[in-house]
């Protein structure tokens, strides 16, 4: 159990009036005996053997009956915590912060325009719209605010290296992502942690295969918060209020990895698939 929920089931206990101690994250004597009290007095909604459990499956039992207290759910109330218990206890907490429930990845529709008539990713179909790749026409598109490195926030930029053939493109999504979120808004959502553009490289874990990077048509944006292999479930990137700034791209015919396919929701490119 993590110790964002062990503090979670403190603070509940504590407005209950059970629990006295600090919110610590910490499972101690009086955690302890906290939850064998909130517990006896729901013991209507355990097992007949929950009493017979240790410690530590009670605090799992407890997280698990506050989640189905929301509506939450969380499978049976048996204190083994699981996939569905640790699913279920991050929506509590994401409830309990914000107000709402999650989104969960089936719930996004990215929008499938296609202005520009931009080819499906393949090194051919790239290769005979904007050249072959590490040797395509670059142009630097301004951007509107400053961008700072993801992995040197010294390390600033106004400009973004670009195929020549999508700079006006870029430059429309620029301004119109500007004028949607303004400078706060940009920074709050880490839109000016800025993770590159070109870059001659082949696909991660490929020795074959070009980075769409490769053609200068792919941006990275917020890695160290929306890697790879991370789900809607914990990129910073697939929040509701990212919807507009997604969908400005979306309008220009770019694609989202993170909305198409719930990873690596960093990278968004002039390529369908």
């Amino acid at each position: 159990m993590k110790v964002s929920e062990l503090r979670l089931i403190q603070k509940r206990l504590a407005e209950d009036a059970l629990y006295f101690g600090q919110i610590d994250g910490k499972r101690g004597p009086k955690t302890d005996k906290a939850l064998a009290l909130a517990l006896a007095l729901r013991s209507a909604e355990l097992p007949e053997q929950w009493q017979g459990w240790s410690q530590a499956r009670w605090a799992v039992a407890y997280l698990q009956l506050l989640c189905h207290d929301r509506n939450i759910d969380a499978g049976k109330i048996d204190g083994l915590y699981g996939p569905q218990t640790e699913s279920a206890a991050r929506s509590l907490r994401i409830l309990n912060a914000t107000g709402s429930l999650p989104r969960g990845f089936g719930d996004i529709v990215p929008l499938r325009a296609n202005p520009h008539q931009f080819p499906m990713e393949g090194e051919d179909g790239l290769s005979d719209f904007y050249g072959k790749p590490c040797a395509v026409r670059l142009v630097q598109v301004q951007c509107p605010w400053t961008l700072r490195l993801d992995w040197d926030l010294t390390n600033t930029t106004r400009t973004i290296s670009i195929h020549e053939k999508l700079s006006d493109s870029l430059a429309r999504i620029l301004q119109k992502a500007y004028a949607v979120y303004g400078l706060e808004g940009l920074k709050n959502h880490g839109l000016d942690r800025y993770g590159g553009s070109f870059n001659c490289r082949k696909k991660r874990g490929s020795v074959s295969a070009w980075s769409t990077h490769a053609w200068g048509i792919a941006i990275d944006w917020y890695p160290s918060m929306n890697k790879l292999a991370w789900g809607s479930n914990k990129a910073t990137l697939a929040h509701p209020d990212l919807d507009p700034w997604w969908g400005i791209w979306e309008q220009e015919g770019w694609l989202s990895l993170g909305r198409c396919e719930d990873r690596d929701w960093m990278h968004v490119q002039a390529a369908k698939r």
